[in-house]
């Protein structure tokens, strides 16, 4: 198989607990990011350049966005998220989540955005 990888970091202030790494890449139909790290208003817009510009890819029918490593992530994460899934339905493509954590997990549920995503078993 043949990948498209693509890999962005931000630090912000030289933080390693404000730290924010992804990676992603590409194989066939199936598009995949591994998000690591703080999610905030620092490292929103790279993560929307970067999920906006995988999720535009001609071969992207299925996105999915690993959250197994995301230890927090505030209302401008959750802005960029809504923004890509609202992409993707309109180029009729599916955007998964997978692996959520408990920090993360709440704020989506709190907020009832949980619901507007699709939610995928993280692999063992």
């Amino acid at each position: 198989m043949v990948g498209l990888r693509f890999t962005a970091a931000t630090n912000h202030m030289n933080s390693v607990a404000n730290a924010f790494h992804i990676a992603s890449e590409q194989h066939g139909e199936g598009s995949f990011a591994t998000l690591v790290g703080s999610i905030t208003i620092d490292s929103s817009p790279e993560l929307r350049r970067v999920l906006l510009r995988t999720l535009k890819a001609p071969d992207c029918r299925r996105f999915t966005l690993d959250f197994s490593d995301v230890v927090y992530i505030d209302t401008s994460g959750l802005a960029v998220l809504i923004e890509v899934l609202r992409s993707a339905k309109q180029l009729g493509k599916t955007l998964q989540l997978r692996g959520l954590r408990e920090r993360p997990r709440y704020l989506f549920e709190s907020t009832g955005l949980l619901r507007l995503f699709e939610e995928v078993p993280t692999k063992q």
